[in-house]
């Protein structure tokens, strides 16, 4: 972007920087291979996003596949994804329906990392997105793989020179971070058997995990072999975020089984938009709407339109490249 004046100019300057220092500045002849099989963010929807007006993001996501527009990508922001960008502007509820309608925690950008590997070593952003990404099986993945042992101590080290100190410690131990099972009682505590809590983070001194109960906040001290990773999954949330005419709703529950109950209840329409009143879900419409008006914005996509990538696939249907060559360079 050449207008330095724009809101995201130095957000996608550091993008670069970030590229750069992963494939070296003399990247001459670098093949970055990418899915062509996503959705492209309108230009709208991120200002929406920046600006944290859930009502043009939902009426977006509702006029398409949701399966599909939640894994969107911004190709021009270095295809980041919508999560990563709910995450950036701190949109917890955003970043939790995003997840329970089956985005892709550790989907890529065009660099080949993941939410968690991109969204750690930016000094701005605070632990608690990690936190809720890592509940949900986020993992460190570079160049679409995961990293090594050796890998993940040189970028701890990274993430702490960065001022992230707590996200450091956060993910230096195994279940940092994670949504676990319990699998064995501490003593006279059988009733905790197969409960769910989050590990806080790990004690070195005695070899331990503190950990927060779900439902009911319980902190507790745990042996490292009490408890199992069970990652949140849109099935198994914990918890549950619905949009009802263009907004957020959260609902909270008192176990487990309750929520999967609830969620069970909705039955097919799980990872879909919930069923509204025609009338009402008009009004909504025409309040997203009005204010895309408001700003000077229009919905560019017909009824038909799904804005996907996939529409303009090359011949092979299945990836693009792109070569890159720095500018100046022949």
């Amino acid at each position: 972007m050449r207008d330095q004046s724009d809101s995201n100019y130095e957000q996608r300057v550091r993008m670069v920087k970030q590229f750069e220092a992963e494939y070296g500045e003399d990247w001459d002849g670098t093949m970055i291979e990418y899915d062509c099989d996503f959705v492209n963010i309108q230009d709208y929807v991120i200002k929406a996003v920046y600006s944290g007006d859930f009502r043009i993001v939902l009426h977006w996501l509702e006029k398409g596949s949701i399966k599909e527009r939640v894994n969107a990508k911004w190709e021009e922001g270095g295809n980041i994804g919508l999560l990563y960008l709910a995450a950036m502007r701190k949109q917890h509820d955003l970043m939790s329906y995003l997840l329970l309608n089956g985005a892709d925690v550790n989907i890529l950008d065009f660099g080949g990392l993941s939410l968690l590997r991109a969204f750690c070593l930016d000094k701005t952003n605070p632990s608690q997105q990690v936190r809720i990404i890592l509940s949900w099986g986020a993992e460190f993945i570079e160049k679409g793989e995961r990293v090594t042992k050796e890998r993940k101590l040189a970028l701890r080290q990274a993430i702490a020179a960065k001022g992230n100190v707590e996200i450091s410690n956060l993910v230096a131990s195994e279940l940092g971070g994670r949504r676990c099972e319990i699998v064995i009682a501490p003593k006279t505590r059988d009733d905790l058997v197969g409960k769910t809590c989050v590990v806080h983070e790990y004690i070195i001194e005695s070899n331990q995990y503190k950990v927060r109960m779900e439902f009911t906040n319980e902190e507790l001290l745990l042996g490292v072999g009490y408890l199992e990773r069970r990652d949140r999954t849109p099935q198994d949330p914990g918890y549950y975020v619905e949009s009802k005419n263009n907004r957020l709703i959260r609902r909270d529950f008192k176990s487990n089984e309750e929520c999967r109950a609830f969620i069970a209840s909705l039955g097919e329409g799980v990872g879909e938009f919930s069923k509204v009143n025609p009338h009402a879900e008009a009004k909504a419409e025409q309040a997203a709407a009005d204010l895309l008006a408001e700003l000077g914005l229009r919905d560019l996509e017909g009824p038909s339109s799904s804005a996907s990538k996939k529409n303009n696939q090359s011949a092979s249907g299945k990836k693009k490249k792109r070569v890159g060559k720095k500018k100046g360079r022949k």
